[in-house]
């Protein structure tokens, strides 16, 4: 099965490979711009001062927790566009050939949430690759409930990102029978409503981390009720949307014969 799902991910690497090209140089320019927006207050302050520009900045990237925290959150932001781009392009789906063969759902299940393990596993290498490639680092602190936290949330989010499933012809029957489609509720709640709500606390922790709030246990303890919200919301939200890919019928609906 693991290599069935390593040569779909590739399949799909390889039809949008100038398109992804294309979407990280996008992100490299937004990250790129992004930093340097953070460091326009920082330049004013040396205009006056008759200081050399780029040593300048480069010691103030080393020595600065604040700006390399402001350097890091911008990319994160830019990481987080690039790979809601990239995985709109790559979603989940069940081999056609298990359609038709003798495999039962138990085992079609198995085969879509290892698919669904290994494309977060990736996503997260490659997150994690990108930051350290545009700002030199990923975690925004040494703090050990900092890194927890941050794991956390960049586990769910991509984890709400990939909970996109193969639309099948779903697009060509909404304009011709629409009220032949259901709607994927559990999708929908994972792809907006889960998503903006990770958004919102990924905005608050790279908050914090910039204005150096002094993380104590009691913050940790708070942080530690979002992250069980993001566990029910998974539990609740990742099964169906699996399942509601075992019935074919729902994935490639009957088009009706066009008429002359």
């Amino acid at each position: 099965m693991i290599r069935i799902i390593f040569n779909d991910l590739w399949l799909d690497v390889k039809r949008n490979f100038l398109t992804f090209i294309l979407y990280f140089v996008v992100y490299g320019m937004i990250a790129i711009l992004g930093v340097q927006v953070t460091l326009i207050q920082f330049l004013r302050d040396l205009q006056s001062s008759g200081q050399d520009y780029s040593a300048a900045i480069l010691d103030a990237m080393e020595t600065s927790p604040t700006l390399q925290a402001a350097a890091i959150s911008v990319t994160a932001v830019a990481t987080i566009l690039f790979l809601w781009l990239v995985l709109r392009k790559m979603p989940i789906r069940l081999a056609r050939p298990l359609y038709v063969c003798a495999a039962g759902e138990k085992e079609k299940m198995h085969y879509l949430r290892l698919h669904l393990i290994v494309k977060v596993c990736l996503s997260l290498v490659l997150a994690v690759l990108v930051q350290l490639f545009m700002s030199g680092r990923f975690f925004v602190s040494d703090n050990w409930m900092e890194i927890v936290v941050q794991l956390g949330l960049w586990f769910f989010l991509i984890l709400a990102l990939n909970l996109r499933t193969d639309p099948g012809n779903r697009k060509e029957v909404l304009e011709a029978v629409p009220e032949m489609v259901t709607e994927k509720s559990e999708e929908i709640v994972a792809g907006v409503y889960w998503f903006a709500l990770l958004i919102v606390e990924c905005i608050v922790f790279y908050t914090l981390t910039v204005t150096e709030i002094t993380w104590t246990l009691w913050i940790f303890l708070v942080w530690l009720v979002l992250l069980a919200v993001n566990v029910l919301i998974a539990a609740k939200c990742s099964s169906p949307i699996l399942a509601y890919m075992l019935s074919y019928e729902k994935m490639y609906y009957p088009l009706p014969d066009k008429k002359e």
